[in-house]
C-alpha cells in the first residue's frame, strides 16, 4: 500500500488516509474508486492481485430502493440477503486488473509473491499497469459519456445487477427519457427471478405513471 502510495503519487491517488482511493482533475463523474489488494495463500506462495472498486451513490440509492420494494413483492427472498451480498451489492463496478489487462476475454497469468524481490515485482506491474491499458480504463469512467461506451462493450460487467447500473448511467449521460424507453423495450418474460423483478421495478416504479406523480 505504502510502496504504490509512494510510486504512483498525486498523478493517481489521494495523498491521506490508507486506502489507495483514485483522483484526478480529470475526473467529471461521481463515482468513488478504490482500489483493493487481493491476496489469497498457496503452498506457501501468495496470488496477489489488485481489483478497482467503484461505489456511485446514484446507483447505491437505486438498489436500495430496488431491495426494499422486492423484499415486499417476495419475502422469502430476505433469506437470501447476507450481510456480504448487501455489501457487495453497493458496489457499482469491482472488477480485477487481470481481466482489465486481457481485455476481459481471459485474464494474464497469476503473480506469484514468495519472497520481497516478487512483491517489488508485483508492484511495479501494478505501476505499469496505470500507465498502460488498465490506467486507460479507469480514465474512460472519468466522463459518462465514455463510461457508457465502455458498460456498452462489454456486457458482463455488473453481473446480476447490470440492468440497474446501466439504467443509472444511461440516465446520467442521456436524461431520465432516454433510460425509460431503454428499459420499457425488455421483455424479461421467463428471466431468473430477481434478474426480471430488476427490470419490473424499473418499469413501474422508475418509469411508470406512479413514479411521475411522485
Amino acid at each position: 500500500m505504502e510502496e504504490l502510495h509512494a510510486r504512483l503519487g498525486e498523478r493517481w491517488l489521494k495523498p491521506d488516509g490508507a486506502k489507495l482511493l483514485i483522483a484526478s482533475t480529470d475526473n467529471l463523474t461521481d463515482f468513488s474508486v478504490e482500489l483493493e489488494c487481493y491476496t489469497d495463500r498457496r503452498y506457501g506462495e501468495y496470488d496477489c492481485s489488485l481489483v478497482a472498486v467503484f461505489t456511485w451513490k446514484k446507483f447505491a440509492k437505486s438498489d436500495k430502493d430496488f431491495f426494499a420494494w422486492y423484499e415486499i413483492k417476495d419475502p422469502s427472498s430476505t433469506q437470501f440477503r447476507t450481510q456480504s451480498s448487501r455489501r457487495l451489492s453497493k458496489s457499482f463496478l469491482r472488477v480485477g486488473f487481470d481481466a482489465i489487462d486481457g481485455d476481459f476475454v481471459r485474464g494474464r497469468g497469476t503473480f506469484w509473491v514468495a519472497n520481497e524481490a516478487d512483491l517489488a515485482m508485483f508492484v511495479t506491474q501494478c505501476v505499469n499497469d496505470f500507465d498502460g491499458k488498465v490506467g486507460a480504463w479507469i480514465r474512460r469512467w472519468f466522463t459518462w459519456a465514455s463510461a457508457l461506451d465502455v458498460m456498452d462493450g462489454n456486457s458482463q460487467l455488473c453481473g446480476a445487477w447490470r440492468d440497474t447500473a446501466y439504467f443509472c448511467l444511461l440516465e446520467q449521460a442521456h436524461g431520465r427519457e432516454a433510460a425509460c424507453k431503454w428499459i420499457g423495450g425488455i421483455d424479461a418474460t421467463g428471466w431468473p427471478g430477481l434478474l426480471a423483478a430488476r427490470v419490473e421495478y424499473l418499469q413501474s416504479q422508475v418509469c411508470g405513471a406512479g413514479a411521475a406523480q411522485a
